[in-house]
């Protein structure tokens, strides 16, 4: 969705800029955190 490594995604999560669940081994992140990382994001490299 995001279009970058995992990580870049891992890095986003420790800054804490992309919140995550852990469940089990599993790293889960929500859609609708994922679209608000994207939104904020709109408009800036450009």
């Amino acid at each position: 969705m995001l279009g970058v490594s995992p990580g870049t995604i891992d890095n986003l999560r420790i800054a804490g800029e992309l919140p995550s669940v852990k469940l089990l081994a599993r790293r889960l992140f929500d859609v609708a955190d994922l679209r608000r990382f994207i939104d904020a994001r709109k408009g800036v490299s450009q």
